[in-house]
Parts: structure tokens; C-alpha cells; sequence
């Protein structure tokens, strides 16, 4: 399970961010990916940018820095981000306090602000052969800015899932347990633009949403940073699914985030899924890749969340199918 609280400490303290992530891998491999130059490398830094520098934090009073180079999305400028600040508190493998700042902010698209750095901490727990991330970082100056982060940091931690599964070739997941986290690729012979109106005109989102013989007679989708989604799913024997979320960033035809709320029948969030979404021109077509991972799950939720791989490549399916008909 994973969660993220997006809430202000108070109105002169700024708002702050927390993100909790549990990954398959033990805790002594986590820490040493997130401390280690080579591995970091490997993640550190959100979809679509590149890791060209990394001094890890070290001892109490060490400096530390980061380099990425990517495009920006929507104008294909690249952009080199710089970031860096210095340890606080170290306690391998349990424990990571760190002053966190932009070396240019407005490389980023952020303007001035009376925190001119905030800190970091990031927690790492066992539970079993995973470990569960802790990660809170405060305080902002601004709602958006601290939703920019967010996104930012999910996205790497998508990678960060993406890399533990590769170092871990003979680890071998447990059919029965229930996922926390989703990836999947998909390459379809469109048109990126193509590919982008059909997750998010709702007029093409309801011809695939959903498994195979499901149909979306509420297809209800505000595509914009901050817009809401209402669907409701109907299954083939007329029992109907509704889903609530919004969108977090959007920035077209490249990303996307968004969450997702399946509701119960008395209209309550049975667990909250966070979403990225990401569309690549590839030779021939475009590359689409998803991320999910789940957030503020209640019980009862179990029997909806194992289904989720497969209910997601079903509809990846029909999105396939309508994007050749198109």
C-alpha cells in the first residue's frame, strides 16, 4: 500500500509533502540504491530525464548533488536540472535527513520563494522480504509547488520499482499476495496525438475503459492540471463501478498524472490509486507507459486490487483494438 498526504502545516509553516512506498526488495538492497552513485543513477530523477551526476549524501555536514537533462514537455527544450543540499542525519539503513534546493529555480518553472530550501527525511522500514519507504519533505511555498514535487517524486519512484524488479531477476512473486504496484508498457501503432485524445476525450475513453464487455455510460473527464474524472463502469451483467479522480499534471501529448477512487455502494473511496501515464514516439507508432501504484486502501478492497493487472491489460486491449479502427 502506498499513501500521500498533501496538506498545509499552516498557513505561516508552508505545506508539506509525504509519500509512503512499499517496494519488493530488502531494505539493505533499497538503501544501497539510494546511496549508491551507480545505482542511483539508475532512477533517481522522474520519466523522460536523465541522471547525469550524482554525489550521494554522505556523513552529518557532507554535501550532496544531483544533475538531470531532459526535455521540457510541451516546447522539446532541453532542460539541465540541478539540485543539492546537506546531510543531516544518517542512519544506515534506516535513516536519510537532507536540505533539499534548486540551483536555478526557475529551471524549473518556479518563481521565488521565502523557503529558499527544505528538508528531506526519508525513512526506510522491513516488513518481510520488502521495505516500506517513508519519504516527507516540507516546507513549500505553494499548493502547486508542492503538487509539482509529488509528481516529480512518483515518477522516480516508479523507476525505483522498475529498477528493483531488474536487480532482482530470481525473486519470485507470491500469485496470491495483493499488489501495491503496476508497470506496464505498451506500444501502439499510432500517432502519439492519436494515442493521447483516447485516454483523455472522454468520447474515445469510453469505448476502452475498462475490461473486455464493459461499457462506460458515465464518461465524464476534465483533461487539464486539477480537472475531474467521473466514470461509471457497467459490467456485462448491468452492476455498475463508479470511479471518481482528478488530474494532478497534464501536459500534452507527453504526460499525464491523475488518481483514481473505485467507489462502494454507499459512494466511499474504497482505496485511491495514484496514476502516471507516459506517451513516447517510437519508430512506427507510440510507446505508453503506465504507472500505478495504490494509495489509502480500506479493507474489503483486496478482491478489487487483484484483479487489477489483469483488468488493466484487458483494457489496454481494447484501447489497441479502437486505436486500429480509428
Amino acid at each position: 500500500m502506498s499513501t500521500a498526504t498533501l496538506s498545509p502545516v499552516s498557513s505561516t509553516t508552508g505545506y508539506e509533502l509525504r509519500i509512503t512506498r512499499v517496494f519488493d526488495a530488502p531494505r539493505e538492497l533499497v538503501w544501497k540504491a539510494w546511496t549508491d552513485p551507480e545505482m542511483a543513477k539508475h532512477w533517481m530523477g522522474p520519466r523522460g530525464f536523465q541522471t547525469t551526476e550524482f554525489v550521494a549524501p554522505s556523513e552529518p555536514g557532507g554535501k550532496w548533488r544531483l544533475c538531470m537533462e531532459g526535455r521540457i514537455p510541451g516546447c522539446e527544450q532541453m532542460a539541465y536540472l540541478r539540485q543539492g543540499g546537506v546531510t543531516r542525519e544518517i542512519k544506515p539503513p534506516e535513516l536519510l535527513v537532507y536540505t533539499f534546493a534548486w540551483e536555478d529555480r526557475s529551471s524549473v518553472g518556479l518563481s521565488e520563494s521565502p523557503f529558499k530550501e527544505n528538508i528531506i527525511t526519508v525513512r526506510f522500514e522491513e516488513r518481510g522480504k520488502k521495505t516500506v519507504m517513508h519519504f516527507h519533505q516540507a516546507p513549500f511555498a505553494t499548493e502547486g509547488e508542492r503538487d509539482g514535487h509529488n509528481g516529480g517524486w512518483n515518477s522516480a519512484f516508479d523507476c525505483f520499482a522498475e529498477f528493483m524488479n531488474s536487480v532482482q531477476p530470481e525473486r519470485v512473486l507470491d500469485p496470491n499476495e495483493v499488489p501495491s504496484e503496476l508497470h506496464l508498457r505498451r506500444f501502439f501503432a499510432a500517432p502519439r496525438e492519436l494515442v493521447f485524445d483516447a485516454w483523455t476525450k472522454p468520447e474515445m475513453l469510453a469505448q476502452w475503459w475498462g475490461p473486455k464487455g464493459f461499457t462506460n455510460p458515465v464518461c465524464e473527464v476534465d483533461a487539464r492540471a486539477g480537472g475531474a474524472l467521473l466514470i461509471h463502469m457497467q459490467a456485462p451483467d448491468g452492476t455498475v463501478y463508479p470511479m471518481t479522480g482528478r488530474f494532478v499534471e497534464f501536459y500534452p501529448p507527453y504526460r499525464f498524472h491523475f488518481t483514481a477512487s473505485p467507489l462502494d455502494k454507499n459512494g466511499d473511496a474504497m482505496f485511491e490509486n495514484w496514476n502516471s501515464v507516459f506517451f513516447a514516439e517510437v519508430e512506427g507508432g507510440t510507446e505508453v507507459t503506465l504507472d500505478v501504484h495504490v494509495m489509502n486502501s480500506k479493507p474489503g478492497a483486496e478482491q478489487h486490487l487483484k484483479g487489477m493487472t489483469a483488468g488493466w491489460n484487458s483494457s489496454l486491449d481494447r484501447l489497441g483494438e479502437l486505436l486500429q479502427s480509428v
